[in-house]
């Protein structure tokens, strides 16, 4: 067997196969075998009629497939193994040029991902952005924790702000009820703007047993069409009032919540939390700038059939998660308001952005010798065991592929990381 390898512009790798009278020979003769059980011939038993009268029988091509089959996969084999620069994105496609008895010739057209250039990625500069923490961030960070801590009470005061209130409700529209627009006992916090129009609005200084009209109109882009720009009256009745109270900042919270003493104490480390937060935060930001610039910078098209795959395992992964919730994902996307097509759209453009991304970065990786090794992976193992107060090989017990390709994949976008800060500026 011969062949001949043309790399294409697009990507896809022209690989033209000769076979030669005697290995095509022994394919035909390889596929008889396989295949001389199928056959009933008058005269022979089952599987025992010569090769010659089955191919007078059915036809002389009647093991052309089988042994066509067979040295398809030699060949492709073959090259995959000779050539490690061939990735195959999809199977082949096959075109035979030339078949008899002197043997075939065909072509395997091999999509791959076609050739390009990385954008510049070394000798650029970026600016790291500082994230200011001040009085006002301590602030709602302590009054947030305060909140965590806060208890909801039952009272007869007047519906306020904040309150979280039980009541029923029953929704009519041209004095008609409508689905969906009927509850028993339902908690709703005021002010959380979960209910359409001035609904919350209107329930304030309203007391437990009051009942009222509230009316109020749908808005226009409501993900019920049949109720969008609607006026609606509900009928609603106060079952039960209760308010949150928050506990007072002072030493007697602190020492009981906290392992300060003090409230100044406390608050610098709230400050020193925030600010590590921030500066995390600034160095996620950083990190997706530079990864966007020479993602961005780099002329790269993905072929259709990579963003098709990319598409297709995205949808999938949503429906299953949808199917979790109980929710169909056709039923999810009515929810927010988006026609099947134009989500689709929105998941193939993040499809193609994705594969960009991942092909721009594997090039950079084979360009830089960017790789980790089994040393990285046992370091990091036992990092993570340390980490869950157990010894190495307990926890290498709990270790499956999925959590080492995890740990491979963090490790590797470390060290893609790594490289570029060191190769570029950081004002």
């Amino acid at each position: 067997m011969k062949y001949e390898l043309n790399k294409k512009k697009d990507g896809v790798v022209d690989a033209t196969v000769s076979v030669e009278k005697q290995e095509w020979e022994a394919a035909i003769n390889s596929a008889y075998e396989k295949e001389k059980g199928k056959f009933n011939i008058p005269g022979f038993r089952k599987g025992h009629a010569p090769r010659n009268v089955i191919e007078k029988t059915y036809g002389a091509g009647v093991f052309f497939n089988s042994a066509m089959d067979d040295i398809y996969y030699k060949a492709y084999t073959l090259i995959l193994n000779e050539h490690s620069d061939v990735k195959p994105i999809s199977s082949p496609n096959l075109d035979i040029k030339k078949f008899d008895e002197n043997g075939v010739e065909f072509v395997l057209a091999i999509p791959c991902v076609p050739e390009f250039s990385l954008a510049q990625y070394k000798g650029l500069t970026f600016t790291k952005q500082k994230i200011e923490v001040g009085e006002k961030e301590v602030e709602d960070a302590i009054e947030h924790e305060l909140l965590r801590s806060s208890r909801l009470v039952e009272t007869k005061k007047p519906v306020k702000n904040n309150d979280f209130v039980t009541l029923d409700f029953d929704g009519y529209i041209d004095g008609k009820q409508f689905d969906g627009g009927k509850a028993e006992n339902y908690q709703l916090q005021i002010g959380s703007h979960s209910f359409i129009d001035t609904f919350e609005d209107q329930l304030v200084g309203l007391n437990i047993g009051d009942k009222k009209d509230v009316v109020v109109t749908f808005p226009a882009d409501y993900h019920e069409k049949s109720l969008a720009n609607k006026p609606a009256t509900f009928k609603v009745e106060i079952k039960n009032i209760r308010e949150r109270v928050m506990p007072e900042l002072n030493e007697e919270f602190v020492s009981n919540s906290t392992e300060f003493n003090t409230v100044d104490e406390y608050k610098a480390s709230v400050k020193d939390r925030l600010v590590k937060e921030a500066d995390e935060r600034a160095e996620v930001e950083l990190d997706n700038s530079i990864l966007d610039k020479i993602i961005d910078d780099t002329e790269f098209t993905a072929p259709e059939v990579m963003v098709e795959e990319e598409f297709n395992r995205q949808i999938e992964g949503m429906k299953n998660q949808m199917r979790y919730q109980g929710i169909k994902l056709e039923d999810y996307v009515q929810y927010i308001g988006k026609t099947m097509d134009e989500f689709n759209a929105e998941v193939r453009t993040n499809s193609a952005r994705n594969v960009k991304a991942r092909t721009v970065l594997e090039k950079l990786i084979r360009e830089e010798n960017l790789d980790i090794n089994e040393a990285d992976i046992d370091q990091k193992v036992e990092e993570l065991a340390k980490s869950a107060n157990k010894t190495k090989e307990e926890f290498k017990k709990q270790v499956n592929n999925d959590l080492v390709n995890q740990i491979a994949n963090e490790l590797l976008m470390k060290k893609i990381l790594d490289f570029l800060h060191t190769n570029n500026t950081i004002k």
